[in-house]
């Protein structure tokens, strides 16, 4: 890629890298992408930017279903023809459909199953947590492959959807380095039975993948994938309005004012995983008083927050889960912002005004982010005195420890399940963990484990919905908003079908180019 640095636009003030010269193919989609892709391995890591890649060139038992930018909740096979699971949820039986090959021709059996959740499991990386309940896994026969679990888990399918379940051809073992087990290999080369593989790895620059022969079928239009590593924001929008890129995500706010009314191309929005709370250590005195937490809640303009620093990009949640997570409950009221209010539930708690409160925020930049700031300034509206406390990222344990009054975090869900959530937030068996407001509530905790071991879906969501009624009534944090993701594709790129739980699970399979069918 050459870089002239030479294009001024005067309007917005961005110079930018020049890729014009790459050679323009109609089947071939070139996406750029913000961060390195350093590894291609589904059980060595957990980076959004590596998991564009490994989505297309491996396959996995099953694959969550999406209509409308949002999951159905329904599970489809994808390896699986079928499944089966005991009455205690603590065994699964996957039939695997006959016909899947990797890419060296080898077909898809219970064996290499088997070995791909192995070798998870023991290289030990982060991808291994998501299989703490995993107890072992047994080829029965050769298209038949049996899991047990140490407990039950109703979420299990969702997992097994996520690319650290992605399965892996056991001959990766040739190319062991020590006891690595292949990664070494595997972080610049694939090994799977999606329908495409990685033709070409060039670190720090791109990933070249071309169709995999041996795919069950073909993909509806574009035979090879280019994934680009764009840094600059200003130079991976110019080179999409200039046509030398098809896709960006993603879409800084600082540049999509000008990229909005460029020709050619079009800019998506749509709701993202992630979740930002507001924690209060209930273990604190002063929070200890629910009329404290609810006088919090109602100090926060989480509109005016969402507009000025996000672009309005923000979405207020019904509760504390998203549309499209089992137990999501609409009829709950929009949480709202009345600083009045505030002030009279602070005056009958008793809270003097000027009382002082420590905002610990994490972060390893120079200065406290607009967020902290803006809450900052309306806490102290109602009368509270806010002081922000920096901590660098590897001091959160401080937080783990209850060592702080108030608190921001960011919850991604990595799947469409509201045990992310209460696990996180609201479980007291996470206190000194996840659980960062430290609550306890005995009933939440019932419901919680109810909940999770039950595997009829309608009863689960019933009982979530039982809990968030709960929590949205004592307030142990205040939810935010509910971020949404931006990206910008060339008006010519159609078939996209977005999905807020996983944004980035791009389904270059089923897309194409306007026109040029």
């Amino acid at each position: 890629m050459r870089c002239f640095a030479i294009l001024l636009l005067a309007a917005s003030g961005l110079v930018a890298c020049d890729v014009s010269d790459i050679p323009r193919a109609p089947h071939r989609v070139t996406m750029a992408v913000s961060r390195d892709i350093t590894s291609l391995d589904p059980a060595a890591t957990f980076i959004t930017a590596n998991q564009l890649a490994m989505n297309l060139a491996y396959e996995k038992l099953v694959v969550a279903e999406v209509a409308d930018g949002k999951p159905t909740g329904r599970m489809l096979g994808q390896l699986a023809e079928r499944w089966e699971t005991s009455a205690d949820g603590l065994t699964w039986t996957f039939f695997l459909r006959q016909g899947h090959r990797f890419d060296d021709g080898s077909e898809v059996t219970a064996e290499a199953v088997k070995f791909s959740f192995e070798r998870t499991i023991k290289l030990k990386a982060p991808p291994s947590q998501f299989l703490f309940f995993l107890r072992s896994v047994e080829a029965v026969a050769p298209h038949e492959v049996r899991f047990t679990l140490r407990t039950s888990v109703p979420f299990f399918l969702q997992v097994l959807a996520v690319p650290t379940a992605s399965i892996v051809n056991p001959s990766v073992l040739s190319q062991a380095n020590g006891a690595d087990l292949g990664s070494r290999w595997l972080s610049t080369h694939t090994a799977g039975s999606g329908l495409y593989r990685v033709e070409r790895f060039e670190k720090g620059q791109q990933v070249t993948l071309k169709l995999n022969p041996y795919a069950h079928r073909k993909p509806d239009y574009f035979n090879e994938i280019n994934f680009m590593t764009v840094k600059d924001d200003a130079t991976r929008i110019i080179q999409l309005a200039k046509g030398a890129i098809d896709i960006v995500d993603p879409v800084a706010s600082s540049v999509d004012g000008w990229l909005a009314v460029q020709p050619g191309v079009k800019i998506v929005v749509g709701l993202s995983p992630t979740v930002a709370f507001l924690h209060m250590n209930n273990e604190r005195p002063l929070f200890r008083d629910v009329r404290v937490r609810r006088a919090i809640s109602l100090a926060i303009d989480r509109e005016l927050i969402g507009k000025a620093l996000y672009k309005g990009r923000t979405s207020l949640l019904h509760g504390v889960l998203p549309a499209g997570v089992p137990g999501h409950d609409g009829t709950l009221a929009l949480p709202r912002y009345d600083p009045q209010a505030a002030r009279a539930l602070l005056r009958e708690a008793g809270v003097a005004p000027g009382t002082q409160i420590k905002f610990t925020v994490v972060g390893d930049g120079n200065s406290a982010s607009p967020l902290a700031l803006a809450i900052k300034g309306q806490l102290e509206a109602v009368g509270l005195n806010v002081e922000i406390e920096r901590i660098s990222t590897a001091a959160r344990t401080k937080i783990m420890k209850g060592d702080f009054d108030i608190t921001t975090q960011s919850i991604n869900l990595d799947f469409p399940d509201p045990s992310i959530v209460f696990n996180f937030v609201y479980n007291s068996a996470m206190i000194g963990g996840a659980n960062f407001p430290r609550y306890r509530n005995a009933n939440v905790d019932r419901l919680i484990g109810q909940a999770d071991s039950t595997l009829d879906s309608a009863t689960r969501a019933n009982l979530y919905r039982q809990a968030q009624h709960i929590v949205v009534d004592e307030v142990p944090s205040v939810v935010l908003f509910q971020l949404d993701w931006q990206r910008a594709v060339r008006s010519d790129i159609v078939g996209v079908n977005y999905n807020f739980s996983q944004p980035t699970f791009y389904n270059f399979e089923g897309m194409s180019r306007a026109g040029d069918r």
